[in-house]
This record gives C-alpha cells, sequence and structure tokens, in this order.
C-alpha cells in the first residue's frame, strides 16, 4: 500500500474506460500545487500470470484495486495501468483491460515471442471534486503477462517430389537475421519439371533426426494445388505445385500458418546496374549475379562520384523488371519508384535479395587486403591492395612465408572475407595455402560476379 499526496489537476479532456463509460470527464492529469494535509492510501494488486494464447474475452483482468476513500462530493472518474513507464491502458471497475490493447502493449514492449514478460505496472485513480481532478497512484506491481502467438521454430525445410522424398537432402527456407516472431516470413526457390508434392519439416524434427515426427506442416487436403493457403500439423496432408515447368518461389507465413507459391518460370541469373557512374545504359553496366538459384544476387560496382545513382534491371534494356527504391533498404518494382544512391565515391559491394518480402538491397564500400600468418601482419592486421577501377581487380606485391596461409577482407574488418576455391572465391571460404616462401604478386580478380578468382605469381 502507498501513501500519497494529492494533487490538483486540471480537467482538459475526456478519457474513455474498457468496456465502460468508468472514464468518462477525465482530462491527463497535469500537477498542480500540491494541497497540504491532503493525502490517501491507494493500494493495487497484481492478478496471476496471465496467458493471451488461452484468453477467449475481449478483456482480461489485471489487477485489483482498493478504490480511495472519498471526500464529500468527490467521484471517481477513471482509472489506468502505466505498463514499465511507457504504454498507458485504461482499467474497468473490475481491474480488467482490452485484451487487444494488453497484447499491443507487451508485444511493442518486448516482442511477439510467446514468452512470459514480468511489466513494472502502476494503476493511476483519478477523483473529480469541484471541478478539478486529484490523482493517486499505487505502488509499483508485478503483472505477467505472454503474448499470444502461434509456435514459430527457427528453420523448416522443403521435402517432397524435389528432393525425391528424400531426408538427406532438405531444402532450407531462407530467413532474415531477425526474430522469427518479428519476421515470421520463410522463403525458398526450387525448380519443378513437373507436378511436384511437398511438405515441410520443422528445425526440432532435423535436431532430432526424426524427420516424420509430430509437427511436420502439410495441407488440409492431400494434393491440394492452390498457389496459397493454410498449413496445419495435424493429420497435414501433401500440397501439390502444378505449374509448367521452371522456378517456383514458396514463401511461408509461420505467424499466421499460410502458404503461397509463385510461379517466376525461367531464373534472372544476373541483374544489371545501370546509373549516373556509367551513363544510365543497362547494356554496359555492371551486373550482380545469383550463384545458388535463391534470387539473392551479389557483385561490385565502381561508383566515381558522391551521391551517384542507380537502378537495377532484369534485362540489358530497361524493357524488363526495374528494381527501384522502396525506401529504408528495400527495393520496388513500381514505375515511379526512386532511385537507390551511394553517398560516396568507391568501390562497392552490392546486394540485392528478391526472395524476401519485401525485397531488399545494400551497398558497401569496400577496399580490399589480405591477411594471414603467411603476411608479416599475421592475423591481426592487413596488408592493403591497390584497385584497378577498370578491370574491377586488386593487386599486391607481398612477401609470403612458405608452409603458413592467407585469405582476402575488405575493410580490415572479417564482416566480408573471401577465401575457398581459387578460381570461385566464397563468403567466408578456407585460407590459402602458401607452398613456398617468396615474394608474390596477387591479383584479386572481383569484376566477374559468376566466379570471383585470384591469381598468384612468384616475383
Amino acid at each position: 500500500m502507498k501513501k500519497i499526496s494529492l494533487f490538483a489537476l486540471l480537467l482538459t479532456s475526456v478519457l474513455t474506460a474498457c468496456n465502460e463509460d468508468f472514464n468518462q470527464d477525465v482530462a491527463a492529469p497535469q500537477s498542480w500545487a500540491q494541497e497540504d494535509g491532503k493525502t490517501i492510501t491507494f493500494s493495487a494488486t497484481a492478478a496471476s500470470a496471465i496467458d493471451l494464447g488461452t484468453v477467449t474475452t475481449d478483456s482480461v483482468t489485471v489487477c485489483s484495486y482498493t478504490a480511495p476513500e472519498l471526500a464529500e462530493g468527490q467521484t471517481i472518474t477513471g482509472v489506468d495501468l502505466v505498463l514499465d513507464q511507457k504504454k498507458t491502458l485504461n482499467v474497468s471497475v473490475n481491474g480488467e483491460v482490452a485484451t487487444a490493447d494488453l497484447q499491443s502493449a507487451v508485444s511493442e514492449l518486448y516482442g511477439k515471442r510467446p514468452n512470459a514478460r514480468t511489466l513494472k505496472g502502476v494503476v493511476n485513480a483519478y477523483m473529480k471534486s469541484n471541478g478539478q481532478v486529484f490523482r493517486a497512484s499505487s505502488d509499483t506491481i508485478d503483472i505477467v503477462v505472454t503474448p499470444k502467438a502461434p509456435l514459430i521454430e527457427s528453420a523448416y525445410y522443403l521435402i517432397g517430389d524435389v528432393n525425391s522424398w528424400n531426408a538427406d537432402q532438405l531444402i532450407k527456407f531462407t530467413h532474415s537475421d531477425k526474430d522469427v516472431y518479428d519476421d515470421p516470413y520463410f522463403t525458398t526457390i526450387i525448380k519443378v519439371t513437373a507436378a511436384s508434392y511437398w511438405k515441410i519439416i520443422p528445425q526440432s524434427n532435423v535436431d532430432n533426426n526424426d524427420t516424420w515426427a509430430a509437427g511436420v506442416l502439410g495441407t488440409i487436403v492431400d494434393g491440394d494445388t492452390a498457389m496459397s493457403g493454410s498449413l496445419t500439423t495435424t493429420n497435414p496432408q501433401a500440397g501439390k505445385i502444378d505449374t509448367e515447368a521452371g522456378y517456383v518461389k514458396i514463401t511461408l507465413n509461420m505467424m499466421e500458418y499460410t502458404y503461397t507459391i509463385e510461379y517466376i518460370g525461367d531464373m534472372v541469373l544476373k541483374l544489371y546496374v545501370p546509373g549516373a557512374h556509367q551513363g544510365w545504359t543497362p547494356a554496359t553496366a555492371p551486373t550482380i549475379y545469383c550463384q545458388n538459384y535463391d534470387l539473392k544476387y551479389d557483385g561490385y560496382v565502381n561508383f566515381t562520384a558522391a551521391d551517384q545513382e542507380y537502378k537495377f534491371t532484369s534485362q540489358p534494356d530497361w524493357n524488363g523488371t526495374n528494381y527501384g527504391s522502396g525506401g529504408d533498404g528495400t527495393l520496388s518494382t513500381a514505375g515511379d519508384a526512386g532511385n537507390m544512391k551511394v553517398p560516396e565515391a568507391g568501390f562497392y559491394r552490392v546486394t540485392a535479395n528478391l526472395s524476401t518480402i519485401p525485397m531488399t538491397y545494400t551497398a558497401t564500400k569496400t577496399v580490399w587486403g589480405i591477411i594471414g600468418d603467411a603476411t608479416a601482419g599475421g592475423w591481426d592486421t592487413s596488408t592493403d591492395m591497390t584497385l584497378n577501377a577498370a578491370t574491377g581487380e586488386w593487386t599486391v606485391t607481398i612477401a609470403l612465408v612458405g608452409g603458413k596461409s592467407f585469405k582476402f577482407r575488405a575493410n580490415a574488418g572479417w564482416d566480408i572475407n573471401l577465401g575457398g576455391n581459387a578460381n570461385n572465391l566464397t563468403y567466408g571460404g578456407d585460407h590459402f595455402a602458401v607452398a613456398e616462401s617468396g615474394t608474390y604478386l596477387i591479383t584479386l580478380k572481383l569484376g566477374d560476379p559468376a566466379a570471383y578468382s585470384f591469381t598468384m605469381s612468384m616475383q
């Protein structure tokens, strides 16, 4: 129980209570000078832990409270609940709030993941007397709430005719790096040659080495050929992709437990990058390439000045699909979509991801070097390389130690690094071994996005 001083509050607007006219004629409080000797006692107690996934009513009890003792002529005009000093909900005479409002509040404060959250709550009561409103506040109470959300696993896999129903060749859906409850979309691109049946395997089944355990997702009706529909884990049946041969994109919305299938047809493996850096001519523009048939494109473009603008095109002209800025790093195919722009001149790694909703892009300025225990800087310090902007090649002449190794990285960090096969470098690939000590001319070739490579020759 908290004993507090009473403040006069200016009545300026109307508050509305949840499910009642309980907060009618109450203004957002504005404190006046304290009136000496006027104190009241007001206490509140939190309800038991609330799981919104089990609540079926429009309102839910969050607390009980002991109404302040009123002086003659005073009336209680409203009660509200402030959560974590950030969200305010109207409270009924029974200590209830709107279920939807509580779901929204806990989701905004802590996200949509269905974990129990402890919110710090303060209950405020408002009393009217002689045209003024007085407020009393309870001590802080702990209100435990679990937001409503379905089970969403960390990853999902496609199984079906496309991989001969082989549990050892599952096709993993791609996902962003966001929490699955903030981004519930999972996507994959597959190539079908004829009518193709499918189901979805969750990560837990893979972890437990039990592909067909409970949790498999499928359609309600066996052989459903709908291009969108609901997913179920109760007696899941196999959906059926019944399109022409070609690529299709499957998107799962696991917040809604739905799927959509989009026919792509022939896969566009490269996007052209016309812009101010080369005269806005798609036919002669640099390209970014899709290595893994997953609608994720990668490549390097040399921008020659600050604030240069560019777009992506699916053809070496403007007659195909053109991609412009949708704002905040997203892409749009709208005819009036604006151009993307780089802040300064430089050699940029440019990516586009057409598999997500919304589609996204990045442009990261890079300066390349080599690093490794074969170099004088070891694994701590990169040795800078020099760019040939016309060819997209970076070169360095450097002394290397035999029996040691090196790899390439950008911007003296590990966010972007290349290794693996010398003729087809991959991000995060293995180190390269140096057979013999000596001085080498090393050339890193990033001009062909279909296959990054490097050469080294002893001088």
